[in-house]
């Protein structure tokens, strides 16, 4: 039990290390898409800028009265950095701790996503701003939005599969490529990456659901929206792709380049897409791919008979 707690501890520092350098490889990468060098000044050629990043967000003035007196604040925002560190430490399958290997694990997978929902949710409900709550409003009804989709694009695997367990050995075929191109747009919203960072666009006018929160609470809200980020590149490789692979590098790189390529999308535009696109299109693709499960389900019956 022992062993248990410590390599899961370890794997969850494993986990704040790639947050942290997932921010400079993004940076880099925004760099070389804009001709120039990104970070490179702050030691072994700006390798360290994460960690000097966190420093300086940690020993920023800290007003503890007012998480004191507003504990729903504080609780959410841990909670935040709570449910990425179930996703990374038990959801996903290192060694023996995974919980992946389980039969059941999609259903954990789901539930972990839907509760960030509700920590949002409640970082702006507990805020004294207006624009927080109006922030807050936004990202839920954005949440609920494309969850509904996520939920269906990726039961399409599972039902390719026959199991319910996120982990399988199995690869999906090159038949299902636009699918693929479904989930890739599906991760950017889940991840609030652009073009869909609308949550982050807020930022530019009056910071959206996050205005009141400063140093450490804020940096577990940084560290959930990355750390998720990783997660789904993670599952897109484990789950989909057989095995941990370059896939979830290429994957994770992809939805950062993304965001150097595409300008941000307005709200109803997004809406729209998620509703009349989307979503109609994983219906119809599941549907699809019922209608040929029972078919080859009927003919074998027959057969045996």
């Amino acid at each position: 039990m022992t062993m248990w707690v410590i390599e899961l501890l370890l794997i969850i520092l494993l986990g704040m290390g790639v947050v942290a350098f997932i921010t400079l490889l993004e940076r880099k990468m925004l760099g070389l898409s804009q001709l120039r060098l990104g970070p490179n000044k702050v030691t072994l050629v700006g390798v360290l800028q994460p960690v000097m990043d966190g420093v300086k967000l940690l020993l920023k003035e800290l007003h503890l009265m007012q998480y004191m007196v507003n504990l729903v604040m504080l609780i959410s925002t841990v909670t935040l950095l709570f449910l990425f560190m179930i996703f990374w430490g038990i959801v996903l399958p290192w060694g023996t701790t995974g919980l992946m290997l389980n039969h059941y694990s999609a259903l954990l997978f789901f539930s972990v996503l839907g509760a960030g929902t509700y920590a949002i949710m409640l970082v702006g409900w507990s805020s004294t701003s207006p624009f927080s709550k109006l922030g807050s409003l936004r990202g839920m009804l954005q949440s609920l939005s494309f969850e509904v989709a996520l939920v269906m694009v990726f039961f399409i695997p599972l039902v390719i599969f026959d199991s319910l367990a996120v982990k399988n050995d199995q690869v999906l075929g090159a038949e299902v490529s636009p699918w693929a191109v479904i989930w890739l747009l599906i991760c950017l919203m889940e991840s609030n990456r652009a073009p869909f960072d609308l949550l982050e666009g807020e930022s530019e006018l009056i910071s959206g659901f996050n205005i009141e929160t400063s140093s450490f609470p804020f940096v577990f809200v940084f560290l959930s929206e990355y750390g998720m980020l990783a997660s789904l590149g993670m599952v897109t490789s484990v789950g989909l792709l057989g095995g941990m692979n370059m896939v979830a590098l290429l994957a994770l790189m992809t939805l950062l380049f993304v965001r150097s390529c595409y300008p941000r999308v307005r709200y109803d535009v997004m809406m729209s897409l998620m509703w009349h696109s989307i979503l109609p299109s994983s219906l119809i693709f599941f549907f699809v791919l019922m209608t040929n499960k029972l078919e080859n389900s009927v003919k074998a019956f027959l057969a045996s008979d």
